[in-house]
């Protein structure tokens, strides 16, 4: 048996291998509970490191860039956007690993990086009509700024939006996601000051939230976005190359039609009559007109799109299937293991 080791945050006893568990409603374990799976069939045991003590370790998997050199071969999945972990764009660090995989663009030019997009459950199925959809429009998102100033956040554009609707048409709106029980989060050092400060304030001092649309945490958010006609599902940041998250997947398994920003190039990738492209609206005035005019047959059309879309072998780019399969492959390949 070979052992091999998978490094992310603090998960022991491998628990990060529990189906059905973890974050975004239980999504979040599966890439790796299949990747395990995976590499057993080449008989590779991956653990956490707390099961691997005393155990000789071929190679170690790091999910995000560590600043600790590794003991033996090792590989990284850079899965945190380097606006909030700039150490997954750093060079220096990242010549630590013998390969990168990473859905970030300005990162291909090197012959260790392998183009690895987020893993998304991609099935087609039918989906509810419109008229079947009593909510008109759904935020999910957390109250987050990032930790430096910087113009591709879209932190702000989401509560621009927000504000528009508290204005304007908050029946029709519905904000869920953590940190909406206390103001705005601010950027910058003097921004993360003033929002711990407003986090401890929330925590002993009980108070109605700042935002009247806040449904408060999702229990399930693909039942939510069921119910939903559109949903703003703007990245965290915008003009990050390759930065295609769960946001847009989720609603398109949802038969949810998303407002989306995120790459310049997503049109590359994901095709443009699937999503209403945020970029196009000045104001959130002019995108909940624009929201309006859409008709029951237009929506179907949006929905039939999302289909064929995630029918395609585009779509599988994607996938956790193809999250496996290239990691497994290029590792297995670097060792000469054959299953």
């Amino acid at each position: 048996m070979i052992y091999a080791s998978i490094i992310y945050r603090d998960y022991k006893k491998n628990s990060l291998f529990e189906e059905g568990a973890g974050e975004n409603n239980g999504e979040f374990y599966l890439p790796y509970c299949l990747l395990r799976k995976s590499f057993a069939a080449y008989g590779i045991e991956l653990n956490t490191p707390d099961v691997n003590i005393g155990k000789p370790i071929a190679f170690e998997l790091h999910i995000n860039c560590r600043r600790q050199n590794p003991d033996v071969r090792a590989y990284v999945y850079l899965y945190e956007n380097p606006l909030i972990r700039p150490l997954n764009r750093d060079r220096k660090a990242l010549s630590r690993y013998t390969k990168w995989f990473t859905w970030d663009g300005e990162l291909m030019n090197d012959e260790r990086s392998i183009r690895l997009f987020y893993p998304n459950k991609i099935k087609a199925e039918e989906f509810l009509d419109p008229s079947s959809r009593p909510y008109f429009c759904v935020m999910v998102a957390s109250n987050k700024a990032l930790i430096t100033v910087d113009e591709r956040s879209l932190h702000g554009e989401r509560v621009r939006i927000i504000d528009w609707y508290e204005k304007h048409a908050p029946a029709d709106f519905y904000l869920y996601g953590a940190g909406w029980n206390r103001p705005v989060a601010l950027p910058g050092r003097w921004g993360r000051v003033r929002n711990q400060i407003a986090k401890m304030m929330t925590r002993f001092l009980s108070s109605a939230s700042p935002f009247k649309t806040w449904r408060g945490l999702v229990s399930d958010k693909i039942e939510l976005l069921k119910t939903a006609r559109f949903c703003i599902a703007y990245e965290n940041c915008a003009n990050l190359p390759g930065y295609i998250t769960e946001k847009l997947f989720d609603c398109f398994y949802a038969g949810c039609v998303p407002v989306y920003i995120g790459p310049r190039e997503i049109s590359e990738y994901v095709p443009a009559n699937c999503f209403i492209d945020g970029r196009q609206f000045t104001n959130p005035e002019k995108l909940n007109d624009y929201l309006r005019k859409i008709s029951d047959t237009d929506y179907k059309r949006y929905q039939e799109n999302i289909r064929t879309f995630l029918a395609s072998p585009s779509a599988q780019l994607f996938s956790q299937e193809n999250f496996v399969q290239v990691i497994v492959n290029e590792i297995t390949r670097d060792l000469d293991i054959i299953a």
